[in-house]
């Protein structure tokens, strides 16, 4: 059976069926990664199973009573019987025949399929789910300045994703994203989204059935036109749409409830809804789209001087930023030393929080990742620290653990620091410095950029990214802000260090002045 659905669009059909910082960034809970997505297309195989044993029942019953009709030679004219034959197999038909058909009809092959939906009703997507779905959609849009008309045709920054036979969302899809914007207040988007589920509909409309047992029949789309538009200021337009969608449904109710707001709305001439722009930093979105790099006079050399091993095994390195200090280390992990690494988060994998300032751990709407911590004290972790201090020449034994995190479809880090703003937390050491580990390549998005510094890389596996959070005199340093960009296509998969401040008194000594 052909696969209905992208991995974008599954938790739109399961949700159906389960229902029988700095830069400002809109809101965002979607963390789904590929772990997850893997579920889902399980469960949407089984789904569609069922569906197609469902088609089959029902197929075997049109069959059985099409080939009924044949043999009864039904015609629409009525003739009398001029022979007994005729007459006899009549009269056996009314008295045997048809008390069958009822049995027939009576019967509901879908009883059994149902349980087996409804044993899986737990582990199917919430509205919840459905919601951080689209927040993820919109969050890429915004980054990326993508076209509605492309995003809805799967086309994401000039790249047409072909991995199934239909990547494009359907009119369904398009209608719960126009949804989805209008409750965010982005009216303009919204009517793009809805007109290209319009058109898809419209071009579909021998399946009216199909979207009416689906729950959005195309009165929907008009009713939803019509609350757009009426936000958007045009009413009288609004309100000819409307009237034309009621000569057309006339018993929807909520299309009667709408032609009533509507009318109130043009009598005391309430103001259009204003949608608030954000101000955001252009570098973000654009950093976010092309590696950009402050400064073409940096270069690339081989570290042989943090460590005295690196005089042996040099590290490839390549300067980005002097002030503050900010270097990409290439080729530093190995393809199976990161296999492992993976291996060992994947099962402890949960979603990230952040600490608030009462000390309380809290899901962050700027945070969508899952992560763990490697605890362990294994030959793997050990290397890796080692790893960690011959590229900074910093002391890690006061360093926080490894943190291994995977950014799903949609995933991303907003605008924020490394070191710790509120001394009063009871922290007794500030993160000097960060260091990130690309465990894998992302095919689009999921950069990490630093917005003050026009500065951005893109994940390449094996290479890790380090940068100082303070200046010489151990204050936090507000240009290392920074973000990991939405991830659009794949899985981005890193491992962060924070090395702590109290054991480089020798190694980074404050100065009083610079």
């Amino acid at each position: 059976m052909p696969k209905l659905l992208s991995s974008l669009a599954i938790l739109y059909l399961l949700v159906l069926v389960r229902s029988h910082g700095k830069t400002k960034i809109p809101e965002n809970n979607y963390a789904i990664s590929i772990h997850d997505l893997g579920k889902l297309i399980d469960y949407e195989h089984y789904l569609l199973g069922i569906l197609q044993n469902f088609s089959n029942a029902l197929q075997q019953r049109v069959d059985a009573i099409e080939y009924y009709l044949n043999m009864t030679e039904y015609e629409e004219e009525r003739k009398l019987p001029d022979d007994p034959f005729r007459a006899f197999r009549i009269t056996r038909r009314l008295h045997s025949d048809y008390l069958n058909w009822m049995w027939l009809m009576e019967q509901q092959p879908w009883e059994t399929l149902v349980k087996h939906i409804t044993a899986i009703a737990p582990q199917m997507p919430t509205s919840k789910d459905i919601e951080e779905a689209s927040s993820g959609l919109r969050l890429i849009q915004w980054t990326y300045s993508l076209p509605t008309a492309q995003m809805a045709r799967g086309v994401l920054q000039s790249i047409h994703h072909k991995y199934a036979p239909s990547t494009s969302l359907d009119a369904m899809q398009c209608l719960t994203m126009a949804r989805h914007m209008v409750n965010h207040k982005d009216f303009s988007r919204a009517k793009e989204w809805l007109m290209e589920g319009l058109k898809m509909h419209e071009a579909d409309e021998e399946n009216e059935f199909y979207y009416s047992q689906l729950g959005t029949p195309l009165a929907d789309f008009y009713e939803l036109f019509v609350r757009i538009l009426d936000e958007l200021g045009t009413r009288f337009l609004a309100m000819t749409e409307l009237q034309l969608a009621i000569k057309n449904w006339p018993e929807e109710v909520s299309l009667q409830r709408a032609h009533s707001r509507l009318k109130m709305n043009i009598r005391i001439g309430k103001e259009p809804a204003k949608t608030k722009e954000k101000k955001t930093q252009g570098a973000y979105r654009n950093c976010c789209s092309t590696e950009c790099r402050p400064t073409a006079k940096l270069h690339c050399l081989y570290n042989t001087t943090a460590s005295h091993f690196l005089r042996l095994a040099p590290l490839k390195m390549e300067l980005l930023s002097l002030d503050p200090y900010v270097v990409l280390f290439h080729d530093v992990v190995s393809d199976q030393d990161i296999l492992s690494i993976r291996n060992l988060a994947k099962g402890g994998l949960a979603r990230a929080v952040t600490v608030t300032q009462d000390g309380n751990d809290k899901e962050d709407p700027a945070r969508t990742t899952k992560g763990t911590w490697l605890v362990e004290n294994s030959k793997l972790i050990q290397r890796l620290s080692q790893l960690s201090q011959d590229m900074t020449n910093f002391d890690v034994r006061d360093a926080d653990p490894f943190q291994v995190l995977n950014y799903g479809i949609g995933g991303f880090y907003g605008t924020h620091f490394d070191f710790l703003e509120d001394t009063e937390m009871g922290h007794f050491s500030d993160r000097i410095a960060t260091a990130v580990f690309y465990l894998s390549d992302v095919p689009q998005g999921g950069a990490t950029t630093f917005p003050d510094l026009g500065l951005s890389v893109f994940p390449e596996k094996g290479a890790a990214l380090l940068w100082y959070n303070l200046d010489h005199k151990g204050v936090g340093d507000n240009r290392t802000a920074h973000s990991a960009c939405p991830t659009i296509v794949g899985s981005r998969w890193v491992m962060t260090k924070w090395i702590n401040e109290r054991e480089q008194l020798f190694r980074r000594p404050c100065l009083t002045s610079i």
